[in-house]
């Protein structure tokens, strides 16, 4: 006996503004940002555009310059 694998929806970023700005303040999605006690601003979703101009995106633990941790395990 399989189970049928689940079929998804794609992902809209519209449709997702558009549901959050209901559960918003006031209707703007960015009162849904917090702030981290290190003084660190978190949005409530993140996409593959937040990524670019990063520096280090594909760095593994273990390898350098060692930005998450020396050890694989870390």
């Amino acid at each position: 006996m399989s189970t049928p694998e689940p079929t998804f929806k794609t992902a809209d970023l519209a449709a997702w503004n558009k549901a959050a700005a209901k559960s918003a303040p006031g209707g703007d999605v960015a009162a849904l940002n917090w702030l981290t006690p290190d003084g660190i601003t978190v949005k409530p979703l993140y996409t593959a555009a937040d990524l670019q101009g990063l520096k280090y995106t594909d760095t593994l633990p273990g390898f350098e310059p060692y930005l998450r941790g020396p050890q694989a395990t870390m």
